[in-house]
């Protein structure tokens, strides 16, 4: 059995022999797909834009050189690449459909793409480990987290997101919604994607919070002991003070990624909340907006990490403003016009 119904005469591009709500064509407007995938194209050139900016400027900016910092470089590349892959495969098999030049994507190789996911919540975890290495252990922050291991850990985190992806790639029971650029799962799969794709979301978001709890409770604690010994000595020991200000710069990071955080896990929930009631349901309208929502909504996560990093982590954005100032200030004195000379006769 192929793991991905071929484009044939039904209405989405679903083989006869399949039993789905939306079996008699589609029923919602034509323009619909064309809307969706303008969306797609516009999210990718304003993520390309901004996730590239945040790295352009974590490459450039030599105080930036930080574990976190390359982690969250590694976090935007990630999202281009996700958004890159995702928006041409959904196109050419948008395109493919309509003008029934044939069936290029295997609904195998499609869900298989989809491993920067994993990706992606690899990077929280490893944002959220070096921080609170930072905290539990600040003297031993830099041996822990030396250049090798960071640039060890991304690609084990790649690779470790493949092999997890995979799995998708062997399943069958994928039908093909050429027409929305899109595959669904049915049966076994589906329980196999709603585990694989939404369970590591809200589990990464648990851990983060939990470590935000841990963080703040050390804060806590810090400030309560640089007031007991300002109560009892009138001074404050250096080595106090230097911890507190650790965790103050520490917990800036965590606090924006635990924004990111719960964004996703947010996004995550409208995958379950919209997908699980359509199908029971059956309502051919709402199975097939359905999918035109959850596959934009994908979207917004992905735009959702640079506008954060970009705009809300100052750590990033004010370098980012002087790389923005620079390059605008280069340009106009590339393309001002010379004075004209004069020539006295």
């Amino acid at each position: 059995m192929e793991g991905s119904s071929e484009v044939s005469g039904s209405g989405l591009g679903i083989t006869p022999g399949t039993t789905t709500p939306d079996q008699q064509g589609p029923h919602l407007p034509g323009y619909f797909p064309y809307l969706s995938l303008v969306f797609r194209w516009i999210a990718t050139l304003i993520i390309l834009m901004m996730a590239g900016w945040v790295v352009f400027t974590i490459k450039t900016t030599r105080k930036l050189h930080k574990p976190h910092n390359i982690f969250v470089a590694n976090l935007m590349i990630t999202d281009i690449i996700s958004a890159v892959l995702t928006t041409v495969l959904t196109s050419i098999m948008m395109v493919g459909y309509v003008t029934g030049v044939g069936d290029f994507i295997n609904c195998r190789v499609f869900v298989f793409l989809l491993f920067p996911i994993f990706v992606i919540d690899c990077t929280y975890l490893m944002i959220s480990v070096n921080q609170v290495i930072a905290i539990a252990f600040p003297y031993k922050h830099k041996k822990i987290m030396k250049p090798r291991t960071i640039f060890g850990s991304i690609p084990a985190a790649w690779l470790l997101s493949i092999l997890l992806s995979s799995r998708a790639y062997f399943s069958a029971g994928y039908i093909k919604m050429a027409q929305y650029g899109t595959c669904i799962s049915e049966g076994s799969t589906f329980i196999f994607t709603l585990l694989g794709y939404v369970l590591p979301v809200f589990t990464v978001s648990l851990i983060v919070i939990i470590l935000n709890i841990y963080l703040s409770y050390k804060a806590y604690q810090v400030q309560r002991e640089i007031q007991e010994e300002s109560r009892l000595s009138g001074t404050t020991s250096n080595e106090v003070k230097e911890k507190q200000a650790t965790i103050k710069a520490h917990l800036k990071p965590m606090k924006t990624l635990l924004v990111v955080v719960l964004g996703s896990a947010a996004l995550g929930l409208i995958f379950p909340l919209l997908y699980i009631p359509a199908r029971i349901l059956k309502s051919p309208v709402l199975f097939e907006s359905t999918h035109i929502v959850i596959t934009n909504v994908a979207y917004l996560l992905l735009l959702l990490h640079p506008f954060v990093y970009g705009l809300y982590y100052k750590q990033v954005r004010e370098p980012m403003m002087r790389v923005l100032k620079r390059v605008v200030c280069k340009n106009s004195a590339v393309v001002a016009p010379q004075p004209r000379r004069t020539a006295w006769m």
